[in-house]
């Protein structure tokens, strides 16, 4: 991860925001995490930032599913659930209930036994993200960062 430039543009954090989604969706979970702390440490806006912890949490947790690490699953989810709250039930586009539903179907293995430390990986339960509306073009939950 690079340090963000001073001059950190709404147009950096969207492109940076949209290759994240590209990577996950490929189920490259740990680049898109990569890729996601820039935006995080670039915005200044708390919201999003807060968003773009969650949403790196949700990645983390279904990179520790792929290598089968069921503890570190169940105690990352937990911090991404917790991140998220707070914030708007669609927020940058993203419905957080379904997503964060589509993360518990991915690692219910890993959350049917809790005694756990490694589960067998199922990447048929992995999911792709899709957005409901594009943030940068209109803000439907006061995201704040419309392109002018």
């Amino acid at each position: 991860m690079t340090p963000p430039p001073h001059d950190f543009t709404l147009a950096d954090e969207r492109r940076i925001y949209y290759e994240g989604i590209r990577l996950f969706n490929a189920g490259d979970f740990f680049e898109a995490h990569e890729t996601w702390e820039d935006a995080w440490n670039g915005t200044l806006d708390r919201r999003r930032e807060r968003f773009y912890r969650a949403l790196i949490q949700t990645a983390v947790t279904l990179e520790l599913m792929r290598r089968g690490r069921a503890v570190g699953v169940r105690q990352v989810f937990v911090s991404a659930a917790e991140l998220f709250n707070g914030l708007p039930d669609v927020f940058m586009g993203l419905d957080i209930s379904q997503h964060l539903a589509c993360v518990r179907h991915a690692i219910q293995p890993a959350l049917d036994d809790l005694a756990a430390r490694h589960v067998q990986v199922d990447p048929s339960r992995f999911f792709q993200i899709e957005l409901v509306y594009d943030p940068f073009v209109e803000s439907r939950n006061g995201e704040g960062c419309e392109q002018t």
